[in-house]
């Protein structure tokens, strides 16, 4: 997955939780830049996790 299909996957959720009510341009637009901002941590979050797992002893020095 991609930060696009991540924030799209939010954003559906946050419009979701709204309860279904019709919302106006400026509050989809506030959702959608919290939606990337969200993405964004969630990726910066799993990428240091990542690189904090430790090495198999037989996967070092190639």
């Amino acid at each position: 997955m991609d930060i696009h299909d991540i924030a799209l996957t939010l954003f559906t959720q946050l419009v979701g939780a709204h309860g279904g009510a019709p919302l106006d341009a400026d509050t989809r637009m506030a959702l959608g830049r919290e939606a990337y901002r969200c993405a964004e941590a969630f990726i910066a979050a799993k990428d240091l996790y990542i690189r904090e797992l430790p090495v198999a002893a037989t996967e070092q020095g190639y």
